[in-house]
């Protein structure tokens, strides 16, 4: 892979993430690579919803975007259901994408536990915004991490998500990882990949990420589904040393690249 340094880093967030999200890891990678990180949620939040929305019509919006800022080449980063949109970029625009990393990456949503587990998140939203918001920290943090926040902390943290959410979206955004079957994507994907893991994700488990992407490299990391937040540094040294293809992998691995 070329070392291009000019060649932009394109980081794209999940379900109830936001371009914000990723603040840290681009404190990192922005120290070798210019970054674009879209926010394709505010880009639908206004959209009048004529159909239902699917992972094309979010993969087009970060298309759109990065196009916006003048890019016709990357590297792709998705996180989640971000890494359901990243797929379905590097299959239908092949030409754009340089290489590409999936983290926490599953290819349908009707898998019955991943069906379940949406579903309770749709009806939590209509119904409960705070239970939605502790299920989402209590499967999205590994033990370790949740474990450094006493219960004010929480309570506040919870409470400033659901203040901060626009949740005019969400129910959409949710309805999508239902209905999304990446698999096709998938087996069309010519570019280099590297799936992420993290060892304690209880809202995407790792064996969902196995063999997502034929040939793909792969690398776990001692962390909950919120990589962005427990493991930043590791995470963004990960991402760098693949897209510039340089070895060894960073230190906070637990799974070497293979």
């Amino acid at each position: 892979m070329s070392s291009d340094t000019e060649l932009p880093i394109v980081l794209v967030h999940g379900t109830m993430g936001e371009s914000e999200d990723w603040s840290r890891v681009v404190g990192e990678l922005s120290k070798s690579r210019p970054v674009i990180r879209p926010d394709y949620t505010r880009r639908v939040a206004g959209r009048n919803p004529t159909k239902a929305l699917t992972i094309k019509d979010l993969a087009d919006e970060v298309v759109a975007a990065v196009r916006a800022e003048g890019k016709q080449r990357f590297d792709l980063v998705g996180s989640s259901l971000g890494a359901a949109v990243a797929t379905c970029i590097a299959a239908e625009y092949p030409e754009l994408i340089r290489s590409l990393v999936l983290i926490s990456g599953f290819s349908r949503g009707g898998d019955p536990r991943m069906s379940l587990q949406f579903r309770l998140w749709l009806r939590l939203v209509s119904t409960d915004k705070t239970a939605f918001s502790q299920l989402l920290l209590v499967s999205g943090l590994s033990p370790g991490y949740f474990s450094a926040f006493d219960e004010p902390t929480l309570d506040g943290i919870i409470e400033n998500f659901i203040a901060s959410t626009d949740w005019r979206p969400v129910e959409e955004i949710i309805r999508v990882d239902l209905s999304l079957d990446v698999r096709e994507y998938a087996r069309r994907i010519k570019s280099p990949a590297l799936l992420i893991t993290a060892m304690h994700d209880q809202i995407v488990p790792p064996a969902y990420s196995e063999n997502l992407i034929p040939g793909a490299k792969t690398i776990e990391l001692d962390s909950g589904h919120l990589i962005f937040l427990e493991k930043p540094v590791d995470l963004a040294s990960a991402i760098l040393a693949f897209c510039q293809g340089r070895v060894p992998w960073p230190s906070g691995t637990i799974e070497a690249c293979t």
